[in-house]
Parts: C-alpha cells; sequence; structure tokens
C-alpha cells in the first residue's frame, strides 16, 4: 500500500502510451493509494493535462480498518486512514459484500470521531451515498453426480488459509468436539499455507487417520474434484470479506457452516450459522444424522445454498459490473 502510487503509475503510463489516448475510466483496488497516486499524476506531464476530468473507481475487496491484526503486531491506523482518504479521492467506492461496506464506514466514522480536529472536512455522508455492493463472483464448479454411502463418514472440508484471521485453532477445536461425540468423519484440507501454518500440525497429529487429502491444490482440476467431494465446509473465520473458495464448495454441493457474522450472513442461511463451536458442533453432528438417513435428506440444504449465491456467478457479476462502468462514463 505505501509503495503502489509510484509503481501503479509508471504501470499505467505506459499501458496509456501503447493504447494510444487516456482512459474512460480508472478502476483500481483499495491496495492503491488514490489520493497519493493523484498527487503523483498531477505533477506528471504524462498525465496531468487529463487526470482530473477522468471518474475513479475504487473496488474494496477489503478494508483495513477491519482486517485482524497478527497476534505479534500493533493495530497501524495508517493503512485504514490511507483507505478513507482513498475512498474521499474516488468518484464511487464499490465493495463486495455489504458487511465490508457498513464495516468500513462504520469504523471510518468512529476513527474521525476520535481525531482531535478536522472531523467536519470529512464528508462520509457523500462518500457512502456514492458506494454500492457488487459482489466480486466466483467461477462455477461443473457439477457431477454424488454416489457416496450414505453410512460412510461424513466428510468435513476447510478451504481457508491456515493462517491466524482464519483460526484454524478453532477449526482444531470444533474437530475435537466432534470427536468426542463420537463422530465419524473424515477431513479435506485445502487452502494456501502460511509461514507456520498454524493449526495444522496439530490436527494432521491429533487426526492422521481422518484425513483423506491435506495440501493446496495444483490444478483447478484437483481443486474442484475435491470440492465434490466435501458434505460440509467449514469456516472458523475471524475475516471474511466475501468468500469466493466457501461459494465454490457450495456450489460444488458441500453445506456451508460458518459463523453468525462477517459476509456469511448475505449468503449463508441462518441454520447453518453458528454462535459457538458447540453450536457448530451441533449442526455438523446434524447434518450428518439427516446424511445417514440418506433419500436425498440434504438435496434441500444443498438447492438452498446454491440459489443464494447464483446471482454471484461470474457470468452475472461481470454484466453486472459493465452496467456500472457504463453509467459512470455516461
Amino acid at each position: 500500500m505505501r509503495s503502489s502510487p509510484l509503481v501503479i503509475l509508471k504501470a499505467v503510463a505506459t499501458a496509456i502510451a501503447q493504447a494510444g489516448g487516456q482512459p474512460d475510466i480508472i478502476l483500481c483496488s483499495d491496495m492503491l493509494d488514490v489520493a497519493s497516486w493523484y498527487g503523483l499524476a498531477a505533477r506528471d506531464p504524462r498525465f496531468c493535462d487529463w487526470i482530473g476530468q477522468v471518474p475513479v473507481i475504487t473496488y474494496f475487496h477489503e478494508n483495513q480498518w477491519a482486517y485482524p491484526t497478527s497476534p505479534a503486531a500493533r493495530p497501524d491506523h495508517h493503512y485504514g486512514y490511507t483507505n478513507l482518504l482513498t475512498a474521499i479521492a474516488s468518484d464511487e467506492c464499490w465493495f463486495n459484500s455489504e458487511f465490508n461496506r457498513r464495516s468500513f464506514f462504520d469504523r471510518s466514522a468512529d476513527f474521525v470521531r476520535r481525531m482531535p480536529d478536522g472531523h467536519s472536512d470529512h464528508d462520509l455522508q457523500s462518500v457512502e451515498a456514492a458506494s454500492r455492493v457488487i459482489a466480486p463472483g466466483f467461477v462455477p464448479p461443473p457439477l457431477s453426480p454424488r454416489t457416496r454411502a450414505a453410512d460412510s463418514p461424513i466428510r468435513i472440508g476447510w478451504v481457508g488459509r491456515f493462517e491466524h484471521d482464519k483460526r484454524p485453532d478453532r477449526f482444531l477445536a470444533l474437530l475435537e468436539q466432534l470427536a468426542a461425540q463420537p463422530l465419524k468423519f473424515q477431513l479435506i484440507l485445502l487452502g494456501q499455507r502460511g509461514r507456520g501454518g498454524e493449526g495444522l500440525d496439530q490436527i494432521q497429529a491429533r487426526f492422521p487417520t481422518c484425513i483423506l487429502h491435506d495440501g493446496y491444490a495444483v490444478s483447478r482440476a484437483e481443486y474442484e474434484r475435491h470440492l465434490m467431494q466435501m458434505d460440509v465446509v467449514v469456516s472458523t473465520a475471524d475475516h471474511e470479506f466475501f468468500g469466493i473458495a466457501i461459494c465454490e464448495a457450495i456450489w460444488s454441493g458441500a453445506i456451508p457452516v460458518t459463523p453468525n457474522r462477517l459476509s456469511y450472513v448475505e449468503y449463508v442461511p441462518d441454520e447453518l450459522r453458528y454462535e459457538s463451536i458447540d453450536q457448530a458442533a451441533q449442526i455438523i453432528t446434524h447434518l450428518s444424522s439427516q446424511r445417514s438417513r440418506g433419500n436425498g435428506s440434504l438435496d434441500h440444504w444443498m438447492e438452498s445454498c446454491r440459489k443464494r449465491i447464483a446471482n454471484y456467478q461470474i457470468s452475472n457479476v461481470t454484466r453486472q459490473i459493465d452496467q456500472a462502468l457504463t453509467r459512470v462514463v455516461g
């Protein structure tokens, strides 16, 4: 975020020179410090003739106010305030979820209230009025029939990073709860590994015979094959601004079990969201008992969850973005 204005300035200048004309619109990520980028561009002869005339849209796929701080670090409000200045410098701000949008404006307002001065200089109402939610979209995996026996162990999937903000320690606690019941289950562990692979070593040591797959998928086809094996996909995250991987798992037929907060409240049914690890274990146990009855006992959940994310398919989102860009350009 600190170096992006310089890096992007050079990249945009090169692209514009190759295209042979100024852009109609600038669409950028919230990882760009737009205010600083504007300042640099305004003094650059390649930009200064037109930079103030082209509308800027910033897409917030996350926001630094609501991003969890590493346990070993202290909060750096510079990043959140950089996001705020970026929003003020943009003509419109698009967010990937209502949770992301709401948390950004709520926490921005809270920070401005605690500033020693300049409160009235931050026109958050105008910025919020020019904001909207547009999902990032997901590529729907191909569907195929599920033929597993109803009395086989329930397959629990993990598609998050093994890092502190996804709370794999809570996932381990959930598995311990399920094992104590006892409940027969198998594990499919996808997702990128962090530097320390937080929580993964303990899961591997505690449940070695339950693990069907453990590793980052090397190809899209392999990834989709593993998604199709999941009966349930679990999140224990402290941070989820949208959840593309969860949507991909849902589309493949996995039933989501997620916290009752973050972006999940926008597309996961109430009955599948939990307030505590105990409640998460109860939901999975109930789903397992339904599954063991056979006769498509879980089909209604699969279809209900798919319907909730149908509009997030990339083909629908692409049309929505095209329409929104055309509206801004006029």
